[in-house]
C-alpha cells in the first residue's frame, strides 16, 4: 500500500481534483494498492488519516510501503512540513517521499531535512515505480533518473532527468479512485466546475517562470480525442457542466486547437485555459469562432509588462502591441482576457511600474471587459545546462523549515515578497492602482459586492481613473468596506475566484 498525501494548499470550496497524485497512483503496477489523503477536503487531518491507513495495515500482507507527499512552493509548503515532521517522528522506519514543483526547484532543503527520505525530481510516474524496486532492495538508488536522496555519509545525490513523456504514453485519470462529486463546485463559468490537464510543460523560455526549470521549453500535448473522451465521461456521468484547463500553455498549433474545439462543440462545455498571445494572434477568423463556438469563455495571458525592454529581459518574445491587439481580438469574439502583469523587475522598478500601469491604462481603452491579474516579481531558479544543476538563488533559505515562514510564503506567492529593489511606497502605488481599476470595472468575478457597493464604487472611481491620480484613495476603501467586499487574493485566478452559488 502506497499512501499518497496532498497537503493542504487552499481554502475547502476551492479543491479541485488532485490530478498530479491521481497520475502517479494510475501508473503503479497492477497488485499495487494505493489511496489518496486530501488534506483540502473538509474536515481532513492529513495526520490522522494516514494514521489511520497505517495502523489499518499494519500486520498484513500489504502494509503502507511508503508515504508520499506532492508539494508546491508557497501555502502548500507550509502544511507539508510540519505534516512531513510529525509522520516522521510518529513512523521513523516508514519510507517519506516528496515530489512536485517545491523539490524540483529547491532540492537541497528538502535532501537536507532528516524528515524526508527521498524525492521525485520532475515527472514522477516512472520514477517512482523504480523507487519502489529501491525499497524492495533490488534496484540501486544511484542508478534511477529523477531520484535525490542522502547517502550513508549524509551526501546528497540527485539522478540525471528522466526523459519524460506525453500525457498520450500515460494511463487514463483513475476518477474511480476519489468521490469526483466531492471536487465539483460552481465557478463563474456554470455551476458544476472541473478541471483538467491535456499537456505537459510549455515550450518558452520565460526567465521568471519555474515551469521552464521543471521541463525545460518543451510541451507535450494529448491528442483531442483522448481529451474529449475523458471530458465526455465527467459529462455523463458526474454532469460537469464546465472545464479549467490546468495546462501552462494550451494552444500549439493551430490545427489542434481547430480539432479539439470541433470535438468539444457537442459537449456544450463552457472553459477557461492559458495561452500565449502571440500563439492566438496566429489563428485565422474561422479558429477564433470554431474556439467561441466551443464554449470557450476567458483566457489568461501572461503581458508581464508594460514595457517591450523589460519584455525583452524577461526572454518573454513578446510585444506590447502584441498584447493590445490580442485585447481587440478577445473583444471582438466575446471572450474574456486576463492579463497578468508581474510588477517591479530588479534594474528599475520604480520607471517599470509606472511604464506598465500607463500601459494597463491603455490595455482598458481597448477591452474594458478584461481582468487584472498582478504579481510582485521574484526570481525563480533557472534550469542549467544539466538537470541536477539549477542555478542557485542567493540569500534564500538552506533549511527547509525556513522557507515556511511568512516572508518566504508571500516570496513564493508574489504577494508581497521582501526584496531590496521593491519599497513599500512603491507596493502601496501598485495596490492604490488596483484598487482604482477594480472600482471602476468591477469584475465579472465578484459576486460578493452588494449591487449598490458596485454602483457607488463605479461612482467614487470614475474621477480617479479619468485624472489618472490614484492617490486618494480612502473613500475607495471605506465603500468597499461598507459593501462588505473581501481583500482580493492577488493569486485567485480562473477556477479559484469566488463564485455566485459558493457565496449564496
Amino acid at each position: 500500500m502506497i499512501v499518497f498525501v496532498n497537503p493542504q494548499v487552499c481554502r475547502p470550496e476551492n479543491r479541485r481534483f488532485p490530478l498530479s497524485l491521481m497520475s502517479v497512483g494510475a501508473a503503479l503496477p497492477d497488485g499495487v494498492s494505493w489511496e489518496i489523503v486530501d488534506g483540502n477536503r473538509p474536515s481532513v487531518d492529513e495526520f490522522d488519516d494516514v494514521v489511520a491507513h497505517v495502523e489499518a495495515r499494519r500486520g498484513t500482507a500489504d502494509p503502507v510501503r511508503a508515504v508520499a507527499l506532492t508539494v508546491m512552493p508557497g501555502p502548500q509548503l507550509v502544511s507539508a512540513v510540519p505534516l512531513s515532521q510529525r509522520l516522521k517522528a510518529r513512523y521513523p522506519d516508514l519510507p517519506l517521499v516528496w515530489g512536485g514543483f517545491f523539490p524540483s526547484l529547491y532540492p537541497a532543503p528538502v535532501l537536507d531535512a532528516d524528515y524526508v527520505d527521498w524525492i521525485v525530481r520532475g515527472q514522477g510516474e516512472r520514477t517512482f515505480v523504480k523507487l519502489l524496486d529501491v525499497l524492495d532492495g533490488t534496484r540501486d538508488p544511484g542508478t534511477v533518473a529523477g531520484l535525490g536522496f542522502r547517502t550513508e555519509d549524509g551526501e546528497r545525490r540527485i539522478g540525471p532527468e528522466r526523459p519524460w513523456e506525453g500525457p498520450d504514453e500515460l494511463p487514463p485519470p483513475p476518477y474511480h479512485k476519489i468521490d469526483v462529486d466531492d471536487y465539483i463546485h460552481p465557478t463563474f463559468l456554470g455551476r458544476r466546475g472541473a478541471v483538467y490537464q491535456a499537456s505537459i510543460g510549455c515550450p518558452y523560455g520565460c526567465k521568471f517562470c519555474g515551469v521552464v526549470s521543471m521541463w525545460g521549453r518543451r510541451e507535450k500535448v494529448e491528442t483531442p480525442e483522448r481529451t474529449v473522451r475523458h471530458l465526455e465521461y465527467l459529462v455523463r456521468e458526474h454532469g460537469v457542466d464546465s472545464v479549467h484547463f490546468y495546462d501552462n500553455n494550451f494552444f500549439l498549433k493551430e490545427s489542434h486547437a481547430v480539432e479539439l474545439a470541433e470535438r468539444m462543440k457537442p459537449l456544450g462545455l463552457k472553459w477557461w485555459c492559458e495561452s500565449r498571445v502571440d500563439a492566438m494572434l496566429r489563428f485565422s477568423d474561422a479558429t477564433w469562432r470554431a474556439l467561441k463556438e466551443s464554449g470557450l469563455t476567458m483566457v489568461f495571458f501572461g503581458a508581464e509588462s508594460g514595457s517591450n525592454d523589460v519584455l525583452a529581459s524577461m526572454d518573454k518574445n513578446l510585444t506590447t502591441e502584441q498584447t493590445l491587439e490580442v485585447a481587440a481580438r478577445t473583444r471582438e469574439w466575446g471572450i474574456v482576457p486576463e492579463f497578468s502583469f508581474c510588477f517591479g523587475g530588479p534594474e528599475d522598478p520604480e520607471a517599470e511600474i509606472d511604464t506598465t500601469l500607463d500601459f494597463i491604462r491603455e490595455l482598458k481603452g481597448v477591452n474594458p471587459d478584461f481582468e487584472l491579474i498582478t504579481y510582485f516579481y521574484t526570481p525563480t531558479p533557472q534550469r542549467g545546462d544539466a538537470y541536477g544543476d539549477v542555478d542557485p538563488l542567493s540569500g534564500t533559505p538552506t533549511v527547509l523549515e525556513e522557507w515556511t515562514r511568512p516572508e518566504w510564503v508571500r516570496w513564493m506567492t508574489h504577494e508581497d515578497p521582501d526584496v531590496p529593489w521593491m519599497t513599500p511606497e512603491l507596493k502601496e502605488k501598485v495596490e492604490r492602482f488596483v484598487l482604482v481599476l477594480q472600482s471602476r470595472f468591477p469584475s465579472i468575478h465578484d459576486r460578493r459586492t452588494r449591487g449598490w457597493g458596485k454602483a457607488l464604487a463605479r461612482m467614487v472611481a470614475a474621477g480617479p481613473w479619468r485624472r489618472g491620480r490614484y492617490d486618494r484613495t480612502g473613500l475607495l476603501q471605506a465603500v468597499r468596506r461598507m459593501a462588505r467586499v473581501p481583500r482580493p487574493h492577488p493569486v485567485e485566478y480562473g477556477h479559484l475566484r469566488p463564485s455566485a452559488e459558493a457565496i449564496r
